[in-house]
């Protein structure tokens, strides 16, 4: 069995991807706002597509997203293959880029070992607009994050069978690397409780920061009050010596006269 999870940025045609693998309308293909699976028979092996709402969905707030995502680790249990992040050649943006970070926070960076970028829309782009998307700096530091590791597609429209096979044959390639092994959700898991670990000692080297920034405020200003009483005392005392001088300066002058 191959379990493959689709990911996606804003307006990718994920959806049709998945029913492009399975060979069926299997998947409708409007907005993904939860996670579904789909299973079918292709070339003699059972295949599982999961597919989930895509990073920068406006229409889910942050919780609701992390619940969709754990909802897409529960269906491909015990775990996905390889995770498809699907890119539409044609409407792919600068401002959709940090979807790296997306992965990693979602899913932890051991998933990269297991995500592969699938361009769609070969057909729609020049192959010049291809080459300069794929050869620029910002497309190959994404790559790097997924050893390089992508396969371009034509849309649904124009995808044909041939694509699908050399598609798994790559997908293939990707778990015979990993040595068959699936993304696990303990791995997920792991990386969560390590950033809570991480969080909560940020949180707590915070709180002794602020604490001895606090105290030290309050020392600063006892010093201040401190400085202040012993001004004021020894103006007293002054104060105190000047009239009794006056005072005896005046007893004198009288005694004089």
């Amino acid at each position: 069995d191959l379990r493959i999870v689709l990911l996606r940025v804003f307006g990718a045609g994920k959806s049709a991807t998945g029913n492009a693998i399975l060979g069926r309308e299997a998947f409708k293909e409007s907005r993904t706002r939860e996670s579904k699976i789909q299973t079918g028979r292709v070339e003699d092996r059972n295949i599982s597509i999961i597919d989930t709402p895509g990073f920068f969905n406006t229409h889910l707030t942050d919780e609701e997203m992390k619940k969709q995502i754990m909802k897409c680790l529960y269906l491909s249990d015990p775990g996905p293959h390889v995770f498809l992040l699907v890119i539409n050649l044609e409407t792919f943006r600068e401002e959709q880029r940090n979807f790296v970070e997306q992965i990693q926070e979602n899913f932890g960076a051991q998933a990269f070992k297991f995500t592969m970028v699938l361009f769609i829309g070969r057909e729609k782009v020049s192959r010049c607009v291809l080459n300069q998307i794929k050869e620029s700096e910002e497309t190959q530091r994404i790559l790097n994050y997924f050893k390089g590791r992508f396969y371009v597609i034509n849309s649904k429209n124009e995808c044909d069978s041939s694509q699908i096979t050399k598609l798994l044959r790559v997908i293939d390639e990707i778990v015979k690397k990993n040595g068959g092994q699936n993304y696990s959700n303990e791995i997920n898991l792991k990386n969560q409780i390590k950033l809570r670990e991480q969080t909560d000692t940020l949180k707590q080297e915070e709180k002794r920061m602020k604490t001895h920034e606090e105290k030290k405020r309050h020392e600063e200003t006892d010093t201040q009050e401190q400085k202040r009483e012993i001004n004021t005392e020894e103006y007293i005392k002054t104060k105190s010596k000047e009239e009794k001088m006056t005072e005896e300066n005046k007893m004198k002058q009288e005694k004089m006269s």
